[in-house]
């Protein structure tokens, strides 16, 4: 079994920052946030002065998605890029429900039956199952004869468990949460409209618990060794730092970054 555990220490030059210990951003604004720093998955999302995640670079700088809201907080466009030039891009409308009703023109099918919501793109059908904070649950995903699904669970805005089953391959995750403030970042409540999408589009980005109010403390995966990392805060003036310690077999392994936060007025 991998396990992911993540430990962190309160600290005063952080929370100094904020007229209230138990939100680190009541007189702060989330700017940036660095996921994976100097790995492949290297990613920096930026955030503009409401709070709103418009843009992913790569350690590079080059924009890797752009994304554009409209006046409900809800994402109407993603422009997706390769080195920099926008190749691709998603465009969607929503419901009285706020859930997505059509994705590139084409309709998203609702089922009042079952609850469920069925997009289908360049021969990739996605039937989507969410829950009452438009929190995806259950994706199908059929491409031709081939299906892979995907579940999820929550508990207190947090992702509790993510499981992919397919026919080729499965994975899982299983995360465990501290409930100090420290580990409190929101992160969850930036990136709700953006998992909404990605829902549909994308359903491996919900693996990482990025729709998650806290950091996770602890990550179980269901590959035969055991895995764990270990996380301290790292502090700064308006920011914080989430390291990581790689753990095979309890033996210490790999230090890098996890996740990043950066602040300003």
């Amino acid at each position: 079994m991998n396990k992911l555990l993540v430990l962190a220490v309160l600290t005063v030059s952080f929370f100094s920052c904020s007229n209230d210990s138990n939100d680190a951003t009541n007189t702060t604004a989330l700017r940036e946030v660095v996921l994976f720093r100097n790995s492949p998955q290297e990613l920096h999302w930026k955030f503009n002065t409401s709070g709103q995640l418009t843009e992913a670079t790569n350690a590079q700088n080059q924009l890797v998605e752009r994304y554009t809201y409209n006046n409900l907080n809800q994402i109407t466009r993603v422009g997706l890029f390769t080195n920099g030039t926008e190749t691709s891009s998603f465009t969607f409308t929503y419901n009285n429900n706020g859930i997505v009703a059509s994705i590139n023109g084409n309709a998203v099918v609702h089922n009042s039956a079952t609850n469920t919501y069925t997009y289908s793109h360049n021969g990739t059908v996605r039937t989507v199952t969410f829950n009452a904070d438009r929190k995806a649950t259950q994706i199908v995903e059929m491409v031709g004869t081939e299906s892979t699904g995907y579940l999820m669970t929550y508990q207190n805005g947090n992702l509790t468990s993510y499981t992919r089953t397919s026919m080729t391959s499965n994975m899982s995750r299983n995360y465990s949460y501290n409930t100090m403030m420290t580990y409190r970042t929101e992160l969850g409540r930036y990136t709700a409209a953006l998992a909404l999408v990605k829902s549909f589009t994308e359903p491996e980005f919900l693996a990482h618990a990025f729709t998650s109010e806290y950091v996770p403390e602890e990550c179980h995966h269901g590959a035969p060794a055991a895995l764990r990392f270990s996380y301290g805060v790292i502090p700064g003036e308006r920011s914080l730092q989430f390291t990581s310690e790689e753990y095979v077999n309890d033996t210490p392994g790999t230090i890098a970054s996890y996740q990043e936060y950066y602040y300003g007025n």
